[in-house]
């Protein structure tokens, strides 16, 4: 009983008192025709895919068949994105782009909105595409350095734990009965999976990492990847307010601004609202409304962060002498 106790753990990722498992293994099942559905004890029961027939043979029997329960569906910006490109982004992708765009739709869009009060587009040409560069630079770096620090630390991690299973055998089962104990295992359960996973010391260093501690080894490529989509991320929402001020004459500074309000008001609420519902678990009949709210809600933040710099740059320009074009 404690291999298959342990075949599930390793296999599916959570375990239950009655050795069922919470969660589904879909990819494995969707293979073989077969889907996993929650039951009304909130497990998960197998189920294989009925014919009409079946369906016809049950029903002529006085019985019903199964019932299935449609897994929440991901978000239809999602699935139009993988049919299109046929590339799936990974939810840490999802947010460093998100991050990089944020940063780079708002500070620049503050910086250029507060030099435009010097009245000159040279002047906001440089010092945009300065920041622009900088920050693009600045922001991929620290991507990499946190993702290299994550990285460092699941190793440091790891190294403990196997310190500790080879060197406290005894501190490690506890750790077991641990992590099995809020899940319904008994005494007699726990003890089982613990003799198997003391039989070999990287069974019981992978059981501690993944199930007590709930660590999960990041990817090798994780540094160089969440620094390019964050440097990336922030070049492309920078670029955005600066575009006008490009498209007129030297001292057309106000109609620059006035365009690049508008197109990151237009560019902010998008990106608010399409980053909602690329998060969205499911389509729902509240998701229109809280992306509008998201919209809503980066208009606000990217508004207030021009308005700011705006006034700031003003008033030292009022309490100064005046700058030179």
């Amino acid at each position: 009983m404690g291999v298959v106790l342990l075949k599930n753990l390793f296999a599916y990722g959570q375990p239950t008192g009655a050795g069922i498992i919470t969660t589904p293994p879909n990819a494995q099942l969707a293979r073989k025709g077969r889907c996993c559905e929650k039951g009304a004890n909130g497990s998960w029961v197998t189920t294989s895919s009925l014919s009409s027939l079946d369906v016809e043979s049950q029903t002529s029997h006085g019985q019903h068949p199964p019932t299935t329960n449609t897994p929440p569906s991901e978000s239809w910006l999602r699935r139009t994105w993988t049919a299109l490109t046929g590339f799936r982004p990974t939810p840490r992708m999802i947010s460093d782009a998100i991050i990089g765009l944020a940063d780079g739709m708002t500070v620049p869009f503050a910086l250029t909105a507060g030099l435009s009060s010097l009245g000159s587009t040279r002047i906001v040409q440089l010092g945009g595409v300065a920041e622009l560069v900088a920050g693009m630079i600045s922001m991929g770096v620290g991507g990499a350095l946190g993702a290299k620090a994550e990285s460092d630390g699941f190793k440091a991690k790891l190294a403990d734990t196997l310190k500790l299973v080879l060197e406290s055998s005894a501190e490690a089962i506890d750790l077991v009965h641990e992590t099995l104990k809020p899940y319904g295992f008994d005494l007699g359960q726990r003890n089982i999976i613990s003799d198997q996973l003391r039989q070999s010391s990287d069974k019981m260093v992978d059981f501690l990492i993944r199930f007590h501690y709930q660590e999960k080894e990041p990817d090798s490529s994780r540094p160089w990847s969440c620094g390019l989509t964050i440097g990336l991320g922030y070049a492309v929402g920078g670029l955005i307010p600066l575009i006008p001020y490009f498209c007129v004459g030297k001292h057309e500074v106000l109609l620059a601004l006035y365009i690049s309000i508008g197109v990151m008001c237009v560019t902010l609420f998008l990106f608010g609202y399409f980053k909602t519902v690329l998060l969205a678990e499911q389509d729902c009949d509240k998701g229109t409304w809280k992306a509008i709210k998201g919209g809503l809600w980066m208009m606000a933040l990217g508004g207030a962060s021009a308005a700011v710099a705006v006034g700031v740059v003003h008033g030292i320009q009022m309490a100064g002498p005046p700058v030179e074009h």
